[in-house]
């Protein structure tokens, strides 16, 4: 069984996707099929605030980063997964700006999407991160 490498963190900063995802490719094996990404964005309008002019991501856990990793793990474990990165932008961020970076790794296509999926679906459950819409 090989190791899956896992890297999840919480920046204040914008989201390289392109250099993130470079650096995801060097760490790949040929053992990989499929690679899938998941670039979040600040949506305009807003789910709860339509007109909202800022979204602030605050963490609601002592260790943001380590919760992330251990998401990223569950799904490792469940999809079989190679590798797993996930970034997720905290702080005041405006429409259009990068929000959650998520690339995984398998040796399939139904393996990846679905780890994927999985990843940023508990995410959005709001358990670790909050995200509010202020006018």
């Amino acid at each position: 069984m090989m190791s899956v490498i896992i890297n999840a963190a919480t920046t204040g900063q914008p989201i390289d996707a392109a250099g993130r995802y470079h650096e995801f490719l060097q760490r790949e094996t040929e053992s990989t099929g499929t690679i899938v990404m998941h670039h979040g964005r600040v949506k305009y309008p807003g789910k709860r605030v339509k007109a909202f002019h800022r979204v602030v991501l605050s963490p609601l856990v002592d260790d943001p980063d380590a919760a992330l990793a251990d998401i990223g793990r569950q799904a490792a474990l469940s999809h079989h997964l190679h590798q797993v990165s996930i970034i997720h932008r905290l702080g005041v961020v405006g429409r259009g700006d990068d929000i959650l970076l998520v690339v995984v790794s398998a040796a399939t296509r139904k393996q990846a999407f679905a780890g994927c999926a999985f990843i940023v679906d508990e995410i959005k459950e709001e358990k670790i991160i909050s995200l509010l819409e202020q006018e």
